[in-house]
C-alpha cells in the first residue's frame, strides 16, 4: 500500500498527443455523447488519422458503419486539410496526406459478436497494438458494444454502464487511450448540458473519466457547414471547459477554430 509521504509528485494524466485538438493520457476512457448526424464518428475519424500520423497506433472499431464508408470520409478529410471546406483539392496533396495516416486501423465491427475482448484480441494479434504503451482506439458506439451476462446477451438498456466499464478496464490494463461515442436519450437531443442526458444507466458518465456534450452551435451558413460547440460534461484530468467546432458537412471535417480561415466560399 502506497503512503502519501512517499507518493512524491504523481502525474498519472500525462497526455501523449492531441489528436483533433483533443488531448490525451494513457488509461483513459472519454465519452462523446451527440444527437445522431452531428458529426462525432468524423471526428473520431480525424482523431484517428492523426494519432497514426504522429506514429502512434491508432484504430476506429465501428459499428455504424462500413469499412468502405469510412474510407470515403478519411478522403474527404484528407481533401479538407488540403483545400479547406469547399475548393478543389490536389490529388497529390491528397494522396500524401492519405499516405501518411496508412497504419490507421478502420474496423467494421458486428453487434453480436464483437465484444470488447474479441476488439483487444484483434487489435493486438493482427495489427500489433501494445500489450502495454500508449495507443488510441476510437468505438462508435458505445450502446452497440455487445455484453455477455449470466443469461445471454444484454439488452440495450442494461448493457451501456457494463460495456463502459469493459472499455475502462481495457484501457487501464495496457494504457491506451480510448474514446467512444455515446448516445444521448431522445429527450435530451436539443436540450441541457448534464451527465443523465446520456442514454443508459448511471454506470455509463461514472466509468468515463471525461465525458463531452457536443451539439449545434447556432451558426447558419449559406453552404453545408455547421457551427457545433463541444461542452465538457465531466473530466477527471483538470476543469471544464466549451470550445468551438466548425463541422464542413461536404468534407466529413470537423474544423478547429484555427482553421477557420479555411473555410472559404461555397461552390455553385
Amino acid at each position: 500500500m502506497s503512503r502519501a509521504g512517499t507518493l512524491g509528485n504523481p502525474t498519472p494524466y500525462t497526455f501523449f498527443g492531441t489528436f483533433a485538438g483533443l488531448p490525451f493520457w494513457p488509461g483513459g476512457l472519454t465519452l462523446l455523447a451527440a444527437a445522431p448526424g452531428i458529426g462525432k464518428t468524423s471526428w473520431m475519424l480525424r482523431m484517428v488519422q492523426e494519432a497514426a500520423e504522429a506514429g502512434v497506433p491508432a484504430a476506429l472499431g465501428c459499428y455504424e458503419h462500413t469499412p468502405q464508408e469510412l474510407k470515403y470520409r478519411l478522403r474527404l478529410q484528407a481533401e479538407a486539410r488540403s483545400a479547406g471546406a469547399h475548393q478543389p483539392a490536389d490529388e497529390l496533396a491528397v494522396e500524401t496526406c492519405l499516405a501518411r495516416s496508412s497504419e490507421a486501423v478502420l474496423l467494421s465491427l458486428s453487434d453480436r459478436e464483437d465484444t470488447v475482448r474479441a476488439l483487444e484480441d484483434v487489435l493486438i494479434n493482427d495489427y500489433g497494438f501494445p500489450l502495454k504503451g500508449p495507443a488510441l482506439l476510437a468505438v462508435d458506439y458505445l450502446n452497440r458494444v455487445p455484453v455477455v451476462g449470466l443469461t445471454g446477451m444484454l439488452n440495450d438498456a442494461s448493457k451501456g454502464g457494463e460495456a463502459a466499464a469493459q472499455l475502462r478496464e481495457l484501457s487501464r490494463r495496457h494504457g491506451w487511450a480510448i474514446i467512444a461515442a455515446a448516445a444521448l436519450r431522445l429527450e435530451q437531443f436539443e436540450q441541457g448540458q448534464e451527465l443523465s442526458a446520456l442514454l443508459g444507466d448511471e454506470r455509463v458518465p461514472y466509468e468515463a473519466d471525461r465525458v463531452l456534450l457536443m451539439q449545434r452551435g447556432g451558426g447558419e451558413y449559406r453552404c453545408t457547414c455547421t457551427a457545433l460547440r463541444i461542452h465538457t460534461l465531466k473530466d477527471r484530468t483538470g476543469p471544464v471547459r466549451s470550445w468551438s467546432v466548425m463541422f464542413w458537412g461536404e468534407r466529413f471535417f470537423p474544423a478547429l477554430e484555427s482553421e477557420a480561415e479555411k473555410h472559404g466560399a461555397a461552390r455553385g
